[in-house]
């Protein structure tokens, strides 16, 4: 028998994301969206939460995010909706990434936990991204 490897090519807006998520993910949870598979290369849909326990997150806690290459943003439509709709949450901003998406919603614990987080754990969380591919493969 023959083994063949195929590699799979990270996109540079997809490392971005991977990167962007190991910071968060000392305060927030994080899941693909069904919305994602419908995106293209340049664009990643996120599902995140605030999540400062070791319990799993509501189904009503999720939202959902645009990533794209220069700008990420908090979308209105969530994955129970029938149709994906590219609306920004009413009272949000742009951002240059979904790191500072989530902080402008974030909970003062929560920003100060991100504050606090070791280089080591971020490390590991990127790692860790990179190696399973979540959003190619999810």
């Amino acid at each position: 028998k023959q083994w063949y490897q195929r590699r799979v090519a990270i996109t540079a807006g997809e490392s971005s994301v991977y990167e962007q998520m190991a910071l968060a993910s000392s305060a927030f949870a994080f899941s693909w969206s069904r919305w994602n598979a419908d995106c293209g290369e340049k664009r990643q849909i996120v599902r995140a939460a605030e999540n400062l326990t070791t319990h799993p997150v509501d189904e009503d806690m999720w939202k959902n995010y645009s990533c794209e290459p220069r700008k990420s943003y908090a979308l209105k439509c969530t994955d129970d909706d029938d149709e994906m709709f590219d609306e920004k949450v009413e009272g949000t901003q742009f951002h240059p990434d979904i790191f500072h998406c989530l902080k402008e919603d974030a909970s003062s614990k929560a920003v100060d936990i991100l504050s606090n987080t070791s280089y080591t754990f971020v490390d590991n969380v990127s790692t860790w991204l990179f190696a399973t591919k979540v959003l190619t493969f999810s």
